[in-house]
C-alpha cells in the first residue's frame, strides 16, 4: 500500500507525509476487517482500494482547494471521499453524513483509530440536513449519494462532486 499511495500522491502532485501514510493504513485495515461483517464497500484489497478510494477521493484537492473549510461529505458510506480527503488535508473541518447509523459508527471508529480531530459523523439523510448544515459548510463532496441539487444546497459556496 506505501508504494502505491506515493506513486499515486506523487502523480496528483500531492504531499503525503508519515503521519497520514500511517492513517491511510490504519483505514485500509479497518475498512477490510469490517467489511467481512458489514457492507461497507464492494472494493477491497489494497491496490484497488488504494486507487479506487484513497487516491481517487485525494484528486479532487488537485481541482479545488479545501484548505481550511468546512466540508461535508454527503452518502459518505465507508467514509469517501471525505476521509481521505481529511487524511490528505488535516486542517479541513469535517463533516461526514450517512443514513446508515452503522456506517456512522465505523466512521467513528475509523477516526479515533487515526486519531483524527475535527470530524463530526452524522446519522442523518442528506435532505433532513439541508436546514442545519447550509450555513455551516464552505464546500459540500458526495461519491455516490443524493441528486447534485441536495449535495450543493448543504454548501454556501463551491461543491465537490
Amino acid at each position: 500500500m506505501e508504494k502505491l499511495l506515493r506513486a499515486g500522491f506523487a502523480a496528483l502532485g500531492l504531499p503525503l507525509d508519515e503521519t497520514a501514510l500511517t492513517r491511510f493504513e490504519t483505514y485500509y485495515e479497518l475498512l477490510e476487517e469490517r467489511s467481512k461483517v458489514m457492507n461497507l464497500t464492494a472494493i477491497h484489497g489494497e491496490t484497488d482500494v488504494a486507487q479506487l478510494h484513497f487516491l481517487d477521493s485525494a484528486a479532487l484537492l488537485t481541482v479545488e482547494s479545501l484548505a481550511g473549510k468546512s466540508v461535508i461529505d454527503v452518502g459518505t458510506g465507508a467514509g469517501f471521499p471525505g476521509l481521505p480527503l481529511k487524511i490528505a488535508q488535516p486542517d479541513i473541518s469535517l463533516t461526514l453524513l450517512d443514513s446508515l447509523d452503522k456506517r456512522v459508527r465505523f466512521l467513528g471508529d475509523v477516526c479515533a483509530a487515526t486519531g483524527l480531530a475535527d470530524v463530526t459523523c452524522l446519522h442523518a439523510r442528506a435532505l433532513a440536513a439541508v436546514a442545519s448544515y447550509t450555513e455551516y459548510c464552505e464546500a459540500s463532496c458526495a461519491k455516490s449519494a443524493p441528486p447534485l441539487i441536495t449535495v450543493s444546497r448543504l454548501s454556501a459556496s463551491a461543491s465537490c462532486v
